[in-house]
């Protein structure tokens, strides 16, 4: 009999790794059936997709609120999916808001979970480890102090490395690059990585966009790109471009985008982390709505927002956080960050040590390992 295989990914970050999971898998029990939420990466990979990862991604107290309705009914239907179809595993994909909360209900009708990329309870809220200790079997974790940090909640915390390392490579030269997406040959390239959620778009993009028109009004000879993630509309992407002249949208080459952008603005997420990875001067940019960041503040017991931060366990890239995150704030570093050559070798070997620090590649292998062994 086929071993069933119910995964959960909430959010565009999730369905990357998600989709590598699953291939990995399948290479692994070929004859798997696999089910649940995730994007196209994990849909391609092989897994029936029963919602969306779009169905999900909300961000923010706020915004999570307005749509509770919305989510109870994708919770109470996977629910009953699960009882329907009895799956040997849940695997449940960081998005804790959701997933801690399913899991906690899944496990209580006998299902065994397994949580792939820990919630940063770390930083946020610790007491939840002692609670997830209840419902969660097994965890595979992407930095390794979170194997000691869960370890003393009882939870089996095992690290794999970060699934990012498993693919970082590079599908067009920069030569190609910039011919695919028309940008000049020798030009600096600005890159600007504003999220994959809408929320994001709406409210990192304007200041990055007029950050960037700063910096050109300064530097003509500045390049400013866009990249676009899967899950944002060309129209959202349109209607913040309006206005702005010579800003190339970059679709399917977003680590092309990082690897030979001269420096970046990015929105906190795993994506500082990918940026770290190619060794890309950056800076961090971070907004939510005013009630979303007042609770946030209230709660996050970590001195740094950035992964790459966090990770490095000092600041290494600026953080341009809320009120602070405004063009007057973050133009002088983002000069630094193009042109101040010592400034940007001293970044390079930070963000190299970063890198160093988030292990070998290989963390999909040995995370479906980990799955099977259970089932």
């Amino acid at each position: 009999m086929s071993k069933k295989i119910m995964i959960i990914a909430g959010e565009a970050s999730g369905d990357l790794h998600g989709g590598k999971l699953v291939t990995s898998l399948l290479q692994q029990q070929p004859d798997a059936e696999i089910f649940g939420v995730g994007g196209d990466n994990m849909k391609k990979a092989g897994m029936e997709l029963l919602f969306h990862v779009e169905d999900l991604a909300f961000m923010g107290f706020t915004e999570v609120i307005k749509h509770l309705g919305d989510i109870k009914k994708v919770f109470n239907s996977l629910i009953r999916e699960a009882q329907a179809r009895k799956p040997d595993i849940i695997v449940l994909i960081d998005y804790p808001g959701f997933n801690l909360r399913f899991g906690k209900k899944a496990k209580s009708l006998g299902f065994r979970i397994f949580y792939f990329i820990a919630p940063q309870v770390w930083a946020w809220h610790q007491s939840r480890a002692k609670k997830m200790a209840s419902f969660i079997d097994r965890m595979a974790v992407l930095f390794d102090f979170e194997v000691d940090f869960f370890k003393r909640y009882g939870i089996d915390a095992r690290f794999v490395g970060h699934p990012l390392l498993d693919g970082l490579q590079l599908k067009l030269s920069e030569t190609g690059f910039r011919r695919t997406f028309s940008l000049p040959v020798d030009a600096p390239l600005l890159g600007l990585f504003p999220g994959s959620r809408n929320q994001e778009i709406d409210q990192l993009l304007p200041t990055m966009l007029q950050t960037a028109r700063r910096l050109r009004e300064k530097h003509a000879q500045i390049v400013v790109a866009v990249s676009q993630a899967d899950t944002i509309s060309d129209a959202q992407i349109g209607d913040h471009l309006a206005g702005y002249e010579n800003i190339a949208v970059i679709k399917g080459a977003a680590y092309e985008l990082m690897n030979y952008s001269r420096s970046a603005m990015v929105a906190s997420g795993t994506a500082t982390l990918e940026t770290a990875c190619f060794q890309t001067p950056f800076v961090i940019i971070y907004k939510v709505s005013s009630f979303s960041y007042f609770i946030g503040k209230r709660v996050v017991k970590i001195p740094f927002i950035g992964l790459a931060n966090i990770v490095a366990g000092r600041q290494v890239v600026q953080e341009f956080i809320q009120e602070n995150a405004s063009p007057e704030n973050i133009l002088a570093e983002m000069e630094k960050c193009l042109f101040d050559d010592e400034y940007r070798r001293q970044k390079k070997e930070d963000l190299l040590r970063i890198k160093q620090k988030l292990g070998a590649p290989g963390a999909s292998e040995q995370t479906a390992k980990l799955v099977l062994e259970m089932i």
